[in-house]
């Protein structure tokens, strides 16, 4: 399968797997989390694979989610915590401080279970979309990279997507027919990201020119 092969291979070029074959999956339910599950279902490279799933609490019900993973015999943890206490009413950055926590439980909950690579979903389009919003929002030419260490290397995350275009993995879940779980998120589609996804869709040929200009930095032209 040809999408399997394009996270193989980014797999061996960045050297993303831990000799001791532990890996941490971090699972929303969606697109992106459930391909990375199923690729590592279908192809058993790691021997301790651990699910992880944040539940931010905005009242979605997991047990579908539950009954999945327990149908795929997986190692799984759902852990609900309540976000909306960590957003401050009239907050401009609910996402922010969301993700945040989220990752916050995540990293917690990995490193109490002794596992230090976490792999998540991030595709090429989540990579210029952070690109972009980097320019935009923080000043500095920046993006997400294959393998990130946090705490002097006790966490790693890992993205074996990032070959991959988000249509890819859209037809990749529709052609295998698999489930997706909702986190029921009251501010889905009104993100800052949202607003730069939509404004570089506009554009042809927008999303491989920023992805491409990312290894193609000319220094000349730069102070």
């Amino acid at each position: 399968m040809w999408v399997y092969k394009k996270i193989f291979a980014a797999i061996r070029q960045y050297d993303m797997l831990e000799s001791d074959g532990r890996l941490a999956i971090a699972f929303s339910g969606g697109k992106d989390s459930m391909l990375l599950l199923n690729f590592f279902l279908d192809n058993p490279i790691v021997e301790d694979l651990f699910i992880i799933h944040i539940d931010p609490g905005f009242g979605a019900d997991t047990r579908a989610m539950r009954d999945y993973l327990e149908s795929q015999g997986v190692n799984f943890l759902i852990h609900k915590m309540d976000v909306k206490k960590e957003i401050k009413r009239g907050s401009n950055h609910p996402c922010f401080i969301c993700s945040l926590k989220r990752r916050e439980y995540l990293f917690r909950i990995a490193h109490k279970r002794g596992y230090r690579k976490i792999a998540f979903g991030h595709h090429k389009d989540d990579i210029i979309e952070t690109f972009m919003m980097n320019l935009l929002f923080h000043g500095e030419i920046a993006t997400s990279v294959p393998v990130q260490e946090f705490f002097g290397g006790k966490i790693e995350i890992v993205r074996p997507l990032y070959f991959l275009w988000e249509d890819w993995i859209e037809c990749f879940i529709k052609n295998k027919n698999l489930p997706l779980f909702s986190s029921s998120c009251p501010y889905e589609g009104k993100s800052k990201r949202d607003e730069i996804r939509k404004f570089i869709e506009s554009y042809p040929h927008a999303k491989a020119n920023l992805y491409r200009a990312l290894f193609n930095i000319n220094e000349d032209y730069l102070p």
